[in-house]
């Protein structure tokens, strides 16, 4: 790997961990909890996406441009709740990232 690539690759985690950092401080405050809450409730994140559509002579047809979308929605919401969940560093560490996975 060149210097140029590890430089970038660097500079990506450096990145990567000031937006979870930020993200933490964020979320995890009292209001950041009940707007997660209310995006989790108005997205339905813990539902399903194909839900059969109620108009029309087939009750059972499902949309799947409503299905998509109800899909983009959840996506959003749940990576903002990846981004709090990661492990944060300390603003001091960004300059040397932890380039492995934490578990």
């Amino acid at each position: 790997m060149t210097e140029e690539a590890k430089s970038r690759k660097v500079e990506r985690a450096r990145e990567r961990q000031r937006l979870v950092n930020a993200a933490r401080r964020v979320l995890e405050s009292e209001d950041g909890r009940v707007l997660m809450e209310h995006l989790a409730a108005t997205f339905r994140v813990n539902e399903r996406v194909f839900t059969p559509v109620r108009s029309g002579a087939d009750v059972y047809a499902y949309d799947p441009i409503t299905a998509a979308l109800a899909d983009g929605a959840r996506a959003v919401v749940l990576h903002l709740q990846g981004l709090a969940a990661a492990p944060a560093q300390g603003d001091a560490n960004i300059e040397e990232p932890a380039l492995t996975v934490k578990k």
